[in-house]
C-alpha cells in the first residue's frame, strides 16, 4: 500500500500546477462546510446562553405600549394592563407555577453626590434575585419584609457602585429623587455583549438600582410609553417548577391574561423555550442554505477531479498497458489511480481547513460573530472530500483497468 501511495504522489507531483488547479474546488467546499459548522456552533451556544440568562423554565409578561385606537378599547374592556393582580392570579391559579416576580422600571437619578448619575432603576418583588440567578458579592438582596413596609432601601449593580466611589458603599445612604436611601446589597460583576439582541432584551445589571415593589411612586416618575396605564408593571416573570411543564403552563397563563384583560393585547408573552426552538430551526434552515453551497462546491471539485483523472488515463495509456504486460492485474491499476484520487482530494480537504479556519477567524474579527471551531467541524469535510475522491476516482481507475492492454501499448 505505501508504493502504491508513494507511486501515486510522484505521478501528482510531476504535474504541480494541473494537480493544483483540480483541488481547488475541494479546497472551497471543505472551507464551506467548515466555515458552515463553526458559524452553526456559535449561533447555537450564543442561543443558549442567552436562553440560559432568560431561564428554561421562566415566562415572561410584558407591558406593551398602545395606539390610540388600542387605548380606547383598553379603557372600554376596562383593562387596567399589566399588573400586581394579575401575578396574583397565576401564581393561584396555575399550580405549575413556582414563583412570580413583579419588576417595574423608573425613571429617576442619583443626586447630592457632587455628579448625577442617572442608571437603570427597577423596583421589583424580593423572588426576582431567585429568578434571574442575580447573585450579591457584599450585603444582601430586597426581602419581603422590605416590600411590606416600603423600607427605603436599595441594592446597587457592579458599575454604580464604581460610580458612586469608595465611599459611598454598603451601609451609606444615597439620594434618589427626594428620598434617601440605604445601600444593603451590591450584586457582582457580570459580562455583557451589548452587540446582541433577542425578543426580550438582557438587561446589563451592572447599571442597575434596584428598590422594594411599590417605592417607585416617591422617587420618579414610571418608565410608561404611550398608551401604558401608570399604574401598569413593565414586566411580570414566572418560573414554573419543571421544564416539562412549561408548555401546558404557557397555555394556562395565556387564558387567564385574556380571561383577565378582557382580550386586549396590551401584554406580550415572551417563553424562552419557543425562542429557543425558533432559534433552532432558523439555524437548521441556515445550515442547508450553507450545506447546498458546500455541497455544490464539493461535487465541482469532484467532477475537476474526475476530469483530470481521465486526462491522466489517457495520458499515460503507454504505461498502463506495459504494466499490465509485466504482471499488473486490474486491481493494482484501479488502486494506482484511486490512490491518487484520494490524495489530491485529502490535500484539498487540508488545505481547504486552514483556508476555513482563516475564514472563521476574519468572520469573528471582522462581523463580530461568534465561532466554534470543533473536532466534528474539522474532521466532517475532510472525510467527506476522501470520499469525493474515492466516488469520482472510480469511473477513471475503471476505464483504465479495463482498458485492452495491446491497444493501450499500441497508444503513442
Amino acid at each position: 500500500m505505501y508504493k502504491v501511495f508513494s507511486m501515486a504522489a510522484r505521478g501528482l507531483l510531476s504535474h504541480k500546477l494541473r494537480s493544483s488547479l483540480s483541488i481547488l474546488g475541494i479546497v472551497c467546499g471543505v472551507m464551506a462546510v467548515l466555515s458552515m459548522i463553526s458559524i452553526g456552533a456559535g449561533a447555537k451556544n450564543e442561543a443558549l446562553r442567552q436562553i440560559e440568562q432568560l431561564g428554561t423554565r421562566n415566562i415572561y409578561l410584558k407591558t406593551v405600549s398602545l395606539t390610540k385606537g388600542q387605548e380606547y378599547k383598553a379603557r372600554r374592556q376596562l383593562s387596567a394592563g399589566l399588573n400586581v393582580d394579575d401575578a396574583a392570579m397565576i401564581k393561584r391559579v396555575c399550580k405549575s407555577v413556582e414563583d412570580v416576580s413583579c419588576i417595574k422600571e423608573v425613571s429617576a437619578s442619583i443626586t447630592g453626590i457632587g455628579k448625577e448619575i442617572s442608571p437603570q432603576f427597577i423596583s421589583c418583588s424580593s423572588s426576582m434575585a431567585g429568578l434571574q440567578n442575580l447573585f450579591i458579592r457584599y450585603g444582601r438582596f430586597i426581602r419581603d419584609h422590605d416590600v411590606k413596609r416600603g423600607n427605603k432601601i436599595c441594592v446597587i449593580g457592579s458599575q454604580v457602585a464604581k460610580s458612586l466611589g469608595p465611599t459611598l458603599w454598603l451601609g451609606n445612604h444615597i439620594r434618589i429623587g427626594d428620598h434617601l436611601f440605604k445601600i444593603v446589597g451590591i450584586l457582582k460583576q457580570y459580562d455583557y455583549d451589548t452587540k446582541n439582541t433577542s425578543a426580550i432584551s438582557i438587561r446589563n445589571y451592572n447599571e442597575m438600582v434596584f428598590i422594594p415593589l411599590g417605592l417607585e411612586k416617591i422617587i420618579g416618575q414610571p418608565s410608561s410609553g404611550r398608551g401604558v396605564a401608570p399604574s401598569s408593571l413593565t414586566e411580570i416573570i414566572i418560573k414554573i417548577k419543571e421544564t416539562g411543564q412549561v408548555v401546558g403552563a404557557t397555555a394556562i397563563i395565556r387564558r387567564i391574561m385574556e380571561v383577565a384583560h378582557h382580550g386586549v393585547k396590551d401584554f406580550q408573552m415572551v417563553v424562552p423555550q419557543e425562542l429557543l426552538k425558533q432559534s433552532q430551526k432558523t439555524r437548521r434552515m441556515f445550515n442547508i442554505i450553507l450545506g447546498a453551497i458546500a455541497g455544490i462546491s464539493l461535487l465541482v471539485g469532484g467532477i475537476g477531479i474526475m476530469n483530470i483523472m481521465l486526462a491522466t488515463v489517457s495520458e499515460r495509456m503507454r504505461e498502463i498497458g506495459i504494466r499490465r504486460a509485466v504482471g499488473a492485474t486490474r486491481g493494482h491499476i484501479i488502486m494506482q489511480f484511486l490512490a491518487e484520487s484520494v490524495i489530491l482530494t485529502f490535500a484539498g480537504g487540508i488545505f481547504g481547513i486552514a483556508a476555513g479556519i482563516g475564514a472563521v477567524l476574519l468572520i469573528t474579527t471582522v462581523a463580530g460573530w461568534e465561532t466554534a471551531v470543533t473536532c466534528w467541524a474539522v474532521f466532517l469535510p475532510l472525510i467527506v472530500s476522501v470520499l469525493v475522491g474515492i466516488f469520482f476516482g472510480l469511473y477513471p481507475a475503471y476505464r483504465a483497468a479495463f482498458m485492452n492492454p495491446i491497444a493501450a501499448l499500441r497508444y503513442e
